[in-house]
């Protein structure tokens, strides 16, 4: 895999909502960004399958920790690319990072979210099933993320 590209990668158009009075992408939609290509990663790599199968109430993770550094504005109409894959597992959570690119390359933001394997039942974290793990490195290979964030 090319090491500047993410190994899964969607396609964003700002819409008209996403714009704040300065006529850019207000600094609160990029983690709407990040989580629509999160969900459509953990949708397609760790329940691959039927996507008219998927349950996201049967979803078992929480989110603890999102960041962003902002690079460039994105504008209205602009379609944006949102990269993401997962950097570290530990036992129990795990790290996506996310990059965008404006239409012309430029680095519009990046960021990072780290997930915790949940029960929402019982309340409690538990460790990453092996299958996981297993989807992922089939997935995303020795993938790591490209040095040039920052």
């Amino acid at each position: 895999m090319d090491s500047d590209k993410f190994p899964y990668e969607i396609k964003i158009e700002v819409a008209f909502r996403d714009i704040d009075a300065m006529g850019h992408v207000n600094n609160a939609v990029f983690f709407a960004y990040f989580e629509t290509a999160r969900m459509k990663y953990v949708m397609d790599v760790f329940e691959p399958g039927d996507p008219n199968e998927f349950d996201l109430l049967d979803m078992p993770l929480i989110l603890v920790e999102a960041t962003c550094s902002y690079k460039s504005p994105a504008l209205l109409g602009e379609t944006l690319q949102v990269g993401v894959g997962l950097s570290r597992f530990g036992t129990k959570s795990f790290d996506l990072v996310y990059r965008i690119l404006g239409e012309d390359g430029r680095l519009v933001a990046f960021g990072q979210t780290v997930q915790v394997m949940y029960d929402y039942g019982t309340r409690s974290a538990y460790a990453i099933p092996d299958e996981i793990r297993k989807q992922v490195e089939a997935f995303q290979g020795g993938w790591q993320p490209p040095q040039s964030l920052n």
